[in-house]
């Protein structure tokens, strides 16, 4: 899974706005700080997940996301915050963050939907970042979180506040949230969520401008067009498993029609690859189970219910092929 330098760049430069050193922070995530220079290079998702454990240790802000986001800054998306800049209605600029989210990162799903007269814009770290780095994980939700409200607040030609926020995350310090969001907040949903009215999402932007909506809009198109071409069929089979299935395995046929392909050719395809379904399945379970297993906190019966096994031992004879030296 990547993330785009961009992500991190600004969790780097978030921290020392509020108070951490950047010298020090870059030695402690374990970066070259010229390498930040490079902002739409993808890196690995670890580096940045791990960023945000330093940023709160030396900052001492508990809710450091959540300040960061009072003053949105959409070019840590690189040129996806600048298309979503340029687009001409709310709705818009959610949509396009939807379609080209995975040039910027893999380890979140964006998504949309529409009930009566109110307008959902969910997002949801994939299991792997929430289970292995928790903190981590709920400072970059209520980063997206507190970025869209205050920056379309900035965008639209009207005050726009959403009619709730609902995190998946215990309850701490409701005031300071609904201070920043400007909106009731509730805690320990079952997702994360912004609600909006359906007439509030459809406003007009004041950032609206054609020619560099039509000019990102290009440029994220061939970017994610040259990511495809990249990627082997395993590495696309891994990532809709991760985005649409939480790291569990449905048959065969489910993951081809997610694919947008028929078994047949599915199948050809990881012939031409040399690997089968299961031989993929398997060892992104394996690399989940190691992954998790690595946090002190994981438990062997949670990460056997999340992977789909079907009872713990099932799990823990795999964990034990999987970590035992061959004799």
């Amino acid at each position: 899974m990547k993330v785009q330098n961009s992500i991190l760049r600004l969790i780097i430069y978030g921290a020392v706005k509020h108070g951490a050193n950047f010298q020090q922070l870059c030695q402690r995530v374990g970066i070259d700080p010229t390498e930040l220079n490079d902002a739409e290079k993808l890196t690995h998702w670890e580096i940045s997940a791990g960023a945000w454990d330093h940023a709160l240790d030396m900052t001492g802000d508990p809710l450091l996301a959540l300040h960061m986001g009072e003053d949105p800054n959409f070019a840590g998306l690189g040129m996806l915050g600048y298309l979503m800049q340029s687009c001409s209605t709310l709705e818009e600029a959610l949509t396009v963050l939807v379609k080209y989210n995975n040039t910027v990162s893999t380890i979140f799903t964006f998504s949309t939907e529409s009930h009566g007269t109110e307008y959902y814009f969910y997002y949801e770290p994939v299991p792997t970042y929430r289970n292995k780095y928790p903190e981590s994980c709920r400072q970059a939700v209520e980063l997206m979180m507190a970025s869209i409200t205050t920056g379309f607040r900035v965008f639209a030609d009207k005050k726009v506040s959403p009619l709730r926020a609902e995190l998946a995350y215990p309850r701490r310090s409701p005031q300071e949230y609904e201070r920043v969001l400007q909106t009731r907040v509730v805690f320990g949903a079952d997702r994360n969520s912004l609600v909006y009215r359906q007439e509030d999402i459809a406003a007009p932007t004041i950032t609206y401008d054609k020619s560099l909506y039509s000019f990102f809009n290009l440029l994220l198109t061939e970017k994610q067009n040259a990511l495809a071409v990249q990627k082997s069929l395993a590495d696309e089979i891994k990532e809709v498993l991760l985005s649409q299935f939480g790291g569990q395995v449905p048959p065969i046929e489910v993951v081809a029609a997610h694919l947008n392909m028929s078994l047949r050719t599915f199948q050809r395809r990881l012939s031409e690859e040399k690997v089968t379904y299961r031989q993929v399945s398997s060892e992104l379970r394996k690399e989940l189970a190691l992954s998790l297993m690595s946090n002190r906190q994981s438990r062997k019966a949670e990460v056997a219910q999340l992977l789909g096994y079907a009872d713990l031992s099932s799990f823990q004879r795999a964990y034990r092929n999987w970590t035992q030296p061959s004799a």
